[in-house]
């Protein structure tokens, strides 16, 4: 049986619910995708292509990506197809969706969801596809120490290695083959050592020259950090060293791409609640993303628009 995995770019959940997938379905194709339209097109091109352009049957797993509701008319379109054609449908995720969203996939497939803010992606695929599986059992809490930020028990490195190797132009391959190394329990190696000696050098001089810039303002009665992030700063875990510098409730990492990561210090916001108010936003209370409009060269601008979001996130609750 063919089997499709598609699965987060960005973070340790993403690679290790790929992996646990791998361990199931050792013949998997592999497909790290980001969020937006342009991803869940992309996403869209390859069932396509793999329905149609053989007989075949299969099976698509999707993990550690939320349907938004901007997308799930793309997913309605991507799904059908691939359901008439033979295939299966897999989607296994721990954000907040709306109804509308449930309702479209379960039309096509099977939705393993929580959004209890208890379980990540990485959980629910070892729950999902292999309960009894040792190394399986060890990703996932891997993953779910690195998502909630625990910090119960040692991690190698690898989400670091993850946006380091978002830097390069092989990505895609170097993402796939940690993938297929942790499907095997090679967490870490003689390549990724050498990787990462290189990269720390990089990160320690972006930590420097973005904190040099970093803006703190007081908004809506929230005392945030604008951080104009690097490609080499993996925001959870600079977000620590963010808040111990500047004391902020809460940490808005935007980058030359149009992006925004948010986290938080304290209960004081929601994540998510922000990231609602600018465009594709999603995640949790704890962490969350989106994108801006604003030219990302005009930090003055950016500023001012991650501003109002915040401003209207608090004054939702009040």
């Amino acid at each position: 049986m063919k089997v499709m995995i598609f699965s987060h770019e960005s973070d340790l959940d993403g690679l290790y619910s790929a992996a646990i997938g791998l361990i199931r379905y050792p013949q998997a194709m592999t497909v790290f995708l980001g969020y937006g339209r342009e991803n869940f097109e992309k996403m869209g091109n390859f069932v396509y292509s793999a329905t149609h352009y053989s007989k075949e049957r299969g099976l698509v797993i999707v993990a550690d990506l939320g349907l938004n509701d901007d997308t799930i008319e793309t997913c309605d379109q991507v799904f059908s197809d691939a359901v008439r054609n033979g295939w299966q449908i897999m989607w296994v995720d721990h954000h907040p969706w709306s109804q509308a969203a449930i309702d479209t996939v379960k039309k096509y497939g099977e939705l393993v969801h929580d959004a209890s803010g208890r379980k990540c992606a990485a959980d629910l695929m070892h729950e999902r596809l292999l309960p009894e599986n040792d190394l399986a059992a060890k990703l996932a809490s891997m993953a779910h120490t690195m998502d909630f930020f625990t910090k119960d028990q040692y991690l190698t490195p690898i989400t670091e290695m993850i946006k380091y190797y978002q830097t390069l132009p092989d990505f895609y391959e170097r993402m796939t083959d940690l993938a297929h190394k942790s499907a095997r329990g090679i967490l870490w190696d003689a390549d990724m050592q050498s990787d990462y000696v290189r990269y720390e050098k990089l990160r320690d001089e972006a930590r420097v020259q973005v904190l040099a810039v970093t803006e703190v303002k007081e908004t809506a009665g929230v005392k945030v950090a604008y951080v104009p992030t690097s490609q080499y700063l993996q925001s959870s875990l600079f977000s620590e060293e963010v808040f111990a510098v500047t004391g902020a409730d809460l940490a808005m990492f935007y980058s030359g791409k149009g992006k925004v990561s948010i986290r938080r210090n304290n209960g004081r916001v929601s994540c998510r609640a922000v990231a609602a108010n600018l465009p594709e936003g999603g995640g949790h209370d704890y962490a969350a993303g989106a994108t801006f409009s604003s030219d990302p060269e005009n930090r003055s601008a950016v500023v001012a628009e991650l501003e109002a979001a915040v401003s209207k996130a608090v004054s939702q609750i009040l």
